[in-house]
């Protein structure tokens, strides 16, 4: 096989729900499917969802994870008892079709060259700036989130939406949708969510495992963040910045609410947050309405995402950073 098709820079073919699932049909079928490294409620929730649509086809199939074995505590429970996401070499690699869900380049999913998973790879994504780096792309930027792009796959296959398939569907639906509130929330993506609680999925049981259940320490720490706020661009850009001491004052590890609830500050077109972790700071952009595109700004530091989030990690120090994002956002108005 020839590998300058697994060069990030060569595009591969851009196909349809429908030649996926021509690729996955075949009865026997090996496969590997993964997703990006740090996995959100998407990624993870379309890769449990794939792998149990594929195995319920009779497939053979491994979750494997750059990152693993296994996944972030607070994902882990998507998987069942005899369920694994493993990490490290796979011994029969060369036999299997490997699918990837919601990376939107080949380096988020792997260090390596994608080809030492397997191949031929199928690229399944909703992010817009997704360089189609598969041999097969089913790529669509207006999706609402790759659990969305999944259900069109299961319905090419004419596979069966169970109740198991559809809980961690529905996790990265509403976790990438943020709650149904982004600008990617589509009709689609409520038609999609109808049909998941028809398969058995329960809203509010999905609500209090995902949202609810927060350690009294990560509500001391967001505290922290939201009492120490900034202000830029006369309130058009809101930023926080987390340190390693607030964590330890805190008592707290996740600090993932404070960029909504900086977004939600009336005026705020951009919000941030500057998180230190290993000696960097990993920052999560987010905007409010389309005026600004945050993708944009975390590409300038090597990240990506979105339009309305997306997030990079500086070697910067926070003033640096916060200049940069304000720049960034002056140098948009244009």
């Amino acid at each position: 096989m020839s590998h300058q098709h697994h060069d990030p820079h060569v595009a591969g073919e851009e196909v349809g729900a429908d030649r996926v699932a021509q690729l996955l049909a075949p009865p026997g079928r090996k496969v590997l499917v993964t997703t990006h490294r740090k996995p959100d409620g998407d990624a993870a929730g379309s890769m449990i969802g794939l792998t149990r649509i594929l195995r319920g086809l009779g497939h053979d199939v491994v979750m494997w994870h750059v990152e693993g074995p296994g996944l972030p505590d607070d994902l882990a429970w998507l998987l069942g008892p005899d369920e694994a996401v493993v990490g490290g070499p796979v011994t029969d690699h060369e036999e299997r079709l490997v699918v990837s869900v919601d990376a939107a380049t080949s380096q988020r999913m792997t260090d390596d060259n994608p080809s030492a998973l397997g191949g031929p790879i199928i690229n399944i994504d909703h992010h817009h700036d997704n360089p189609m780096w598969g041999h097969y792309n089913l790529v669509d930027g207006e999706a609402s989130s790759s659990a969305e792009m999944v259900v069109r796959v299961a319905d090419a296959l004419g596979a069966e939406i169970t109740s198991e398939v559809a809980l961690p569907l529905y996790v990265g639906l509403v976790t990438d949708t943020g709650r149904f509130s982004y600008g990617s929330t589509g009709a689609q993506a409520h038609v999609v969510a109808a049909r998941l609680i028809d398969a058995g999925v329960d809203p509010a049981a999905v609500f209090r495992r995902v949202y609810e259940g927060v350690p009294f320490g990560d509500v001391r720490l967001v505290g922290r963040a939201l009492a120490g706020a900034r202000s830029e661009l006369e309130g058009r850009l809101i930023i926080a910045v987390v340190t390693d001491a607030d964590v330890t004052e805190a008592g707290g590890q996740n600090s993932d609410g404070v960029v909504e609830a900086l977004r939600a500050v009336a005026g705020a077109e951009v919000a941030a947050v500057i998180r230190q972790v290993h000696g960097a700071w990993r920052v999560s952009v987010r905007a409010s309405g389309d005026t600004v595109d945050v993708s944009a700004i975390a590409a300038l530091e090597g990240g990506g995402g979105h339009r309305a989030a997306a997030g990079f990690t500086s070697q910067r120090d926070p003033d640096a950073i916060i200049a940069l994002i304000r720049d960034a956002v002056v140098a948009q108005d244009g």
